[in-house]
């Protein structure tokens, strides 16, 4: 079975950006927001079925890991994701946590200028409201292997600094 790679920070820190970097590199990569705006809509949908959307998503996330042929990128804020992410840690040995840090004047600019309709908050004060969740009950209580300052390292960096991570004897 293949190691994980969750890359976890609040919206704008980088998930998905350096997750496709990491994808180009040859490890198994996919955005599910586009999947879970695909089966419930948007973000309204989304929180009303919570439950059995992340129960469904948390199934077809195992699965992908469980027959990727590489290394498995998730992407993941840690907050709804958390009782599944403290399964992952105990269940996958060698996942690699990486937390995108970020400040939240950065991560909203960068939420501002993205395209909209592609993931599940657009909304700025919905994005703040996370970053704030993440800063104070993630960052500070989640246990990471690597920590990358976003706003000082590109993604190509990230990516090759992550590679590097998981080529390390575990």
């Amino acid at each position: 079975m293949a190691r994980a790679v969750v890359l976890l920070g609040p919206a704008g820190s980088g998930k998905s950006t350096v997750g496709t970097e990491l994808g180009r590199l040859g490890l198994a990569w996919r955005d599910w927001e586009p999947r879970l705006l695909e089966a419930w809509g948007d973000r309204q949908q989304f929180l009303a079925n919570k439950e059995a959307a992340l129960a469904a998503l948390h199934a077809e996330i195992r699965t992908f890991i469980d027959s990727a042929e590489s290394a498995a990128v998730l992407e993941s804020t840690g907050l709804s994701d958390r009782e599944f992410l403290d399964e992952l840690q105990r269940e996958q040995p060698g996942t690699l946590f990486v937390r995108l840090d970020v400040s939240e004047v950065e991560a909203l600019r960068r939420a501002a200028g993205r395209p909209q309709g592609g993931h599940l908050a657009d909304d700025l004060e919905a994005n703040r409201a996370v970053w704030r969740a993440f800063a104070t009950h993630v960052a500070p209580n989640r246990r990471v292997d690597l920590v990358i300052d976003t706003e000082s390292v590109g993604p190509a960096e990230a990516a090759l600094t992550i590679l590097g991570r998981l080529r390390e004897p575990v």
